[in-house]
């Protein structure tokens, strides 16, 4: 009855409807996409990148943990283990907060004696 992919049975499911439009390109829609502007040489301080890196992985394991602890404990009924994997995150997530809490302020206490004591960060 209807004509298949491979099928060539010049019915009106095969011909082009006048009312169809044209192939349309989808690239062609929006603006171009703009390039970012490639860093100048000893733009990246590579202390700040490795604590990032560093981080990252920190704060994965702590919500790794912490995710899998409770279910351990609750699915499993491995409750002693869930609590430890539990904490274990708590540790693991507060000690990624204070590393990131002393850059912080290592890098403002860094901003105040380049700029001086009274500079309004502000605006």
């Amino acid at each position: 009855m209807l004509d298949g992919p491979d099928e060539d049975g010049g019915g009106a499911l095969g011909e082009k409807s006048p009312y169809e439009p044209e192939e349309f390109d989808p690239s062609s829609l929006g603006p171009d996409i703009p390039e970012a502007p490639d860093p100048p040489d000893g733009a990246t301080n590579s202390e700040v990148t490795s604590l990032f890196w560093k981080l990252v992985v920190v704060f994965n394991v702590a919500l790794l943990a912490l995710s899998v602890g409770p279910m351990l404990a609750y699915f499993e009924g491995r409750v002693e283990l869930g609590l430890r994997v539990t904490a274990v995150g708590i540790i693991v997530f507060g000690y990624g907060y204070l590393r990131y809490r002393q850059f912080v302020e290592g890098r403002d206490s860094d901003d105040e004696t380049e700029d001086g004591p009274d500079t309004d960060h502000n605006g």
